[in-house]
């Protein structure tokens, strides 16, 4: 810059002597991308005369100037010669590379030279194109993104070309800025091959556009005709084929993968192309039970499509008895406690041997422990074959582990014996409900006659049904929320310990489970009046299908001594409904409906077989 101004003293003390022109000069910075402005052809002119009437010079040595990077036109040239106060304009055009400058302005004034402020050979912007790749394949909508920059800062737009819509043209354009910037473009374009590519302008109105790209769009999935096996069951360990018939109209077939259902998971099993459209892959069956295949083929779209075979089976060489939990079946699967129902279980011989006769066995719990239904039955079963036993079992409350057990006497030689044993369990409702209508009819009185209640049918409005233990001697005055000490306090552990009195923890509709969101905070609670006294918060669940009725537990703190229910002293238990008179239930319109444990019965050991409902009319 300092040889450039010593250089401009020069001209200017030469222009200074000359009185027959009128210099403009000015400097012209290379382009940042290091491309030389020497050599390039610098245009003025007056646009109030219009460019044909014009002035050129060459930039740098070969230039009027002489001087590296620099112009030097002589105005009064022009056809319509310059004069003070004269605006002009200067300005390197497109030569066909892409560099230009901006417009440089200068006035004319009375001082013999004018300079022209700095200009600077722009770099032209640079556009790649990122996606979709070349000869991409498409399944789906396509997403353009094109990359852009510019070293002078001054991107603009950028514009996607393409060739889905009747010819090459543009399609759209949008707006960047800066030194770099990304365009993306999303279209749903129809099935086909296409090209693209972007273009991209800087504010200068500078251009460059990427070479093309072509690519794909199949929205079309492969087509599999068949999927075929060449074995319908193995006996031992063997491999079998599995050929999958697929074409694509399209794109054609990419991959084919074999995928193999056996008794413990799955597998992926690449296949080859066998001859024409078809597929193949050997699969080794090393498991006994069910197999199955599925075949998927893919283009280069990722397009799918998937076919199945139908099963075939895995054998030993020898008998082999298995039994499953999917093959034990209840006649009932919601029983009442005590309802006899049937236990059905199939036995099957997964080997390609007839099995001697063997024994099989159901239990309650693990046979090594638990407790035998019933008698042991006698069968055999043939080669690749099942057959079915059945047994009568009692419900018992609660959940139960039924086990079947094939081989009980262990005489059947085996290749696998962990496999004879299944157990499925079966939940018996630990809850009984009651339901009905009240009529009252009654005279009370003292010994002496002297006072007397009547209720002569009268309609029943409010009261109280109340169930407990057959045993329970019931201090009405005395009853307390259950969860609640004698102080009105909080409790922790009065559910489970009702569990624990009725023998329920292990339940699934425990006490517990039924009343509290976490083992001690009820569900809900509810206040009641009893013995014309109210009892606050008592847990509350309704009776059964909606809130007409709903069911309390209470506890009686006359039988207390430490303050609160628990296992040592036992206290009363105290299950409550309210009477509503004529209200829908679960099983029609009647006036009260309650839910009790069916072990509330045994709360009291001496007799484990009935509990006492009352009533109270208010």
């Amino acid at each position: 810059m300092g040889r450039w101004i010593a250089v401009l003293g020069v001209f200017l003390v030469m222009i200074s002597i000359s009185s027959a022109a009128h210099f403009i000069v000015g400097r012209v910075n290379d382009a940042l991308d290091g491309t030389s402005a020497n050599g390039r052809t610098i245009v003025l002119w007056n646009p109030a005369n219009g460019m044909s009437d014009n002035l050129t010079d060459t930039v740098g040595p070969s230039g009027n100037s002489g001087v590296s990077n620099t112009y030097m036109i002589d105005c009064e040239l022009l056809q319509t010669p310059c004069k003070v106060g004269d605006g002009l304009r200067v300005k390197i055009f497109d030569s066909g590379d892409g560099y230009v400058t901006d417009l440089g302005k200068v006035n004319v004034t009375g001082a013999g030279f004018d300079i022209v402020p700095n200009l600077t050979l722009n770099s032209p912007p640079n556009v790649s194109l990122l996606e979709p790749a070349a000869w991409a394949n498409i399944s789906s909508q396509v997403q353009f993104n094109c990359s852009v920059s510019d070293l002078d800062g001054n991107l603009a737009n950028v514009t996607l070309y393409g060739n889905w819509s009747g010819g090459w043209h543009a399609n759209e354009t949008k707006q960047v800025s800066g030194s770099s910037d990304y365009a993306t473009f999303t279209k749903d374009l129809p099935e086909g091959y296409y090209k693209w590519t972007c273009k991209v302008f800087d504010n200068l109105s500078i251009s460059k556009i990427a070479s093309n790209r072509s690519f794909a769009v199949d929205k079309t999935s492969p087509q599999i005709s068949s999927v075929q096996i060449n074995e319908s069951y193995v006996c031992g360990q063997k491999y079998v084929r599995v050929n999958c018939t697929a074409t694509d109209s399209m794109l054609g077939i990419e991959s084919v993968t074999i995928r193999a259902f056996s008794p413990t998971g799955s597998s992926d099993h690449a296949a080859s192309l066998l001859s024409g459209n078809t597929y193949f892959s050997d699969i080794l069956i090393d498991k006994k039970g069910k197999w199955n295949f599925t075949c998927i083929a893919n283009d280069s779209a990722k397009n799918s499509a998937n076919k199945s075979t139908g099963n075939m089976f895995g054998y030993s060489q020898t008998a082999d008895l298995v039994v499953s939990s999917d093959y034990i079946f209840f006649s009932n699967e919601n029983p009442i406690e005590k309802e006899a129902i049937k236990i059905n279980a199939t036995v099957f011989n997964m080997g390609c041997s007839d099995s001697v006769v063997f024994l099989v066995g159901f239990f309650e719990g693990d046979p090594s422990l638990g407790a035998q239904i019933g008698d042991n039955q006698s069968i055999s079963i043939l080669a690749r074959s099942n057959k079915s036993v059945n047994v009568s079992w009692n419900a018992k409350i609660g959940p139960t582990d039924i086990f079947v057990f094939a081989d009980v006497g262990q005489i059947v030689s085996e290749d696998n014996e962990s496999d004879n044993k299944a157990s499925r369990q079966i939940n018996v409702n630990a809850w009984q409900e009651f339901y009905g209508r009240l009529s009252s009819n009654k005279i009370l009185s003292n010994n002496e006659s002297s006072k007397f209640d009547i209720w002569l049918n009268e309609t029943i409005t409010t009261g109280n049904i109340f169930a407990s233990d057959i045993e329970s001697d019931i201090s009405w005055g005395f009853l307390q929320a259950i969860g609640k000490n004698v102080s009105g306090g909080e409790a922790n552990s009065d559910f489970s310990e009702i569990d624990q009195i009725l023998g329920m923890a292990d339940f699934n509709d425990s006490v517990s489970n039924t009343f509290t969101s976490d083992g001690n905070t009820p569900l809900d609670t509810e206040n009641f009046t009893v013995n014309g006294q109210k009892i606050a918060g008592v847990p509350i669940i309704n009776s059964t299908n909606n809130s007409n009725f709903i069911t309390g537990i209470l506890w009686d703190s006359s039988d207390d001594s430490d303050g609160e229910f628990g296992t040592t002293d036992n206290e009363d238990l105290v299950f409550v409904t309210k009477i509503n008179p004529n209200s829908p239930g679960k099983y029609g319109a009647y006036d009260y409906e309650i839910r009790i444990p069916a072990k509330l019965r045994s709360q009291n050991q001496s007799d484990s077989s009935n509990v006492y409902f009352y009533y109270e009319l208010n």
